[in-house]
């Protein structure tokens, strides 16, 4: 009714309507501004705050040539800061700026419901930037708030206005689960968007490892991923999550191996256990964090690089589901050609020769490579060593003759770097794994997390008998629940309160449900959808299931529809108000900033009233201070009429 008048629509709305929708406008664009440059954050920042300016002091719109120049200048910067007018991040910062622009420019009623419009497509380009479960409860206020904001142009006060727009969100939100379940839905997520290669997102762990590398990432208690185990039953002690693999060890720095090649490494099938899991983490460089040791079943999507490192054949932004075998067992089966032998043992030229004689020494009492090793691990038992996060350290160049014959004390990467030296001045092939061990079970969710803290670095020798390599822990040597029971046990007394846990309820029901919004929101792709309709015994994903879950799906959606419809249509005396609301729209004159203002007296003096409606308005006074309101079939039989008249008012008008 109200939308088809041009009197209604080419008006602007009242002042503090304004103020909610610019609210609304600076609410719908938070994601975009913390993702996109901070010289277009800045520049959307200012033109908001001087456009509430404007609002205060009620200036008038800005004239169009003002506008034109300022949609040349955002042009300017779009292109400045990202080179780019298209794609995710040039696009958004354009809609970004257009929709501030279109702020200025809104003088009538119809132009704040386009820049309504507007802000719908911002909020669905901040998704594509963020899937944290922090993003559900931004976009839950912003549809609420601009469902209120719909309300409070059409003519209703604020308060019923945010009723309103509760309530249809509440109605929809049944259909909306129902299309999201329903859907057919792809491979991978839709919004799985390419990231550039600058600005990929990182593991925490560093391609160099250096004493200090990880006793500084395991401070943080960050999460890194979860994992969700389908099928066996893993030991904490048997998670060795591989990452990394070094093998290059220039003045005291180990260098991963370049992950552009593959070998044959290839785990043995017929180890003892089997493990099926699944990963949901933040997209770490292509980098997967797999079990040792991984089995590949598919490699259209994730293949083997140096070392049987996993990794996503393409890399996306966000949090990915993964779905990965693993064969646990210590040997990771190889076959090394002498190239691969002379790299594996390579050392600098100089450097820690205390180190060098002991290793030349154990060869000789150790023949065996496999004893030889047991050898070096009894040495750090035998000696004493101390696991410590705050180790003594030196930074000359013979950093590992000090950590064996000085201080004596280290965290796992001083002892994965002692053992691959003594090994390789040994003439046996070995190399630095980094990654995480172990995790924190989750009972609720029945998932592992794996956090920050978890990080760790352990070794691996080749074994010519075995034609293979072998993993080896030295960490374990001198703090054997390292593996079993995690790293605030295996720490002196002194260090375990820093990794006490401390998390409250609060954080870990957080934690909880983002494992259940990625699992079941952000990762729903075409094997979890198939999944849950096998649970529904609604079979596989085909035309006809889905439209049977769209029929009773609907039909159970559409119940709470009904039921507050039936509850609206109850209330007799909302014939009355409502025929009076019809009135009040139909002859606003603008006088009122609310139309429900103006009273039925006040009605009846419009110059443009008909006699038709001042009846009318006669008869809604008398209903609704006679005393007691008349029945409701009396009441429906007036609304009508008031819709009646107001139509041949409307045609009158167009004619």
């Amino acid at each position: 009714m109200w939308l088809a008048d041009p009197a209604f629509l080419n008006r602007p709305p009242a002042k503090p309507v304004q103020l909610v929708l610019l609210s609304a406008l600076l609410w719908t664009s938070l994601p975009l501004l913390w993702a996109l440059p901070l010289g277009v954050s800045t520049v959307f920042g200012v033109m908001w705050l001087l456009r509430l300016v404007l609002w205060q002091r009620q200036t008038p719109p800005l004239p169009r040539l003002a506008l034109l120049g300022l949609l040349v200048l955002v042009l300017a910067l779009v292109w400045q800061q990202l080179g780019t007018l298209i794609g995710r991040e040039g696009g958004l910062a354009f809609l970004l700026l257009l929709s501030v622009l279109k702020a200025y420019e809104s003088r009538q009623l119809r132009d704040w419901q386009v820049l309504l419009l507007v802000m719908l497509l911002v909020m669905g380009g901040g998704i594509l930037f963020n899937q944290n479960i922090a993003i559900l409860l931004w976009l839950v206020a912003g549809l609420c708030l601009l469902s209120a904001a719909m309300a409070m142009l059409g003519g209703l006060n604020f308060a019923a206005a945010w009723r309103q727009g509760a309530a249809a969100l509440g109605l929809a939100l049944p259909l909306a689960a129902v299309l999201f379940v329903a859907v057919p839905r792809m491979a991978e997520p839709l919004w799985r968007i390419p990231q550039p290669d600058n600005k990929q997102a990182t593991t925490g762990l560093s391609d160099t490892l250096e004493p200090g590398s990880i006793s500084n990432l395991v401070q943080s208690n960050e999460p890194a991923f979860n994992a969700v185990f389908t099928e066996g039953t893993p030991q904490q002690q048997d998670l060795y999550w591989r990452v990394i693999v070094m093998g290059d060890n220039e003045q005291g720095q180990w260098r991963a191996i370049d992950e552009q090649y593959t070998d044959d490494a290839r785990p043995r099938r017929n180890g003892p256990t089997l493990l099926s899991y699944h990963l949901i983490l933040e997209d770490q460089k292509g980098r997967v964090p797999a079990l040792d040791y991984p089995i590949l079943t598919d490699e259209r999507y994730f293949s083997y690089r140096v070392g049987a490192v996993v990794r996503a054949n393409r890399s996306r932004e966000g949090y990915r589901r993964i779905s990965l075998q693993s064969a646990v067992s210590p040997y990771l089966a190889q076959t090394l050609g002498a190239g691969e032998r002379d790299y594996y043992t390579r050392l600098p030229a100089n450097g820690n020769p205390r180190t060098r004689a002991l290793a030349q020494t154990l060869r000789q009492q150790h023949p065996d490579d496999r004893r030889l090793a047991e050898a070096v691990l009894a040495h750090f038992r035998n000696q004493r060593f101390v696991y410590t996060l705050q180790p003594a350290r030196n930074d000359g160049a013979d950093v590992t003759d000090y950590f064996l014959f000085q201080g004596r004390e280290g965290f796992c990467e001083d002892y994965a770097n002692a053992f691959v030296w003594l090994m390789r001045a040994a003439g046996v092939p070995a190399r630095i794994v980094t990654g995480y061990q172990g995790g924190e079970y989750v009972s609720q969710g029945n998932f592992w997390q794996v956090r920050s803290k978890d990080a760790h670095a352990w070794a691996e020798i080749w074994l010519a008998s075995e034609n293979a390599w072998l993993r080896i822990d030295p960490t374990t040597a001198v703090a054997e629940v390292r593996a079993s029971q995690g790293l605030s046990a295996a720490l002196p007394e002194n260090e375990q309160p820093a990794f006490a846990d401390k998390d409250g309820w609060l954080y870990r029901l957080g934690q909880s449900s983002q494992f259940y919004w990625q699992q079941w929101v952000v990762n729903f792709d075409a094997n979890r959808q198939q999944n849950l309709f096998q649970r529904l015994g609604l079979g596989s994903v085909n035309i006809g299931s889905i439209s049977l879950l769209l029929l009773v799906g609907g039909a159970l959606a559409a119940v709470p529809l009904w039921l507050w419809w039936r509850r609206v249509r109850r209330r007799s005396s909302d014939y009355l108000r409502e025929g009076l609301w019809l009135i009040q729209q139909q002859f606003d004159d603008g006088r009122h900033d609310n139309p429900a203002a103006a009273g039925p007296l006040e009605l009846q003096q419009h110059p443009d009233m008909p006699e038709t409606v001042k009846a009318l308005l006669d008869d809604y006074i008398r209903h609704v201070y006679a005393g007691n309101l008349p029945a409701a079939a009396v009441q429906k039989r007036w609304y009508r009429a008031v819709k009646k008249a107001l139509r041949q008012v409307r045609a009158g008008i167009e004619k």
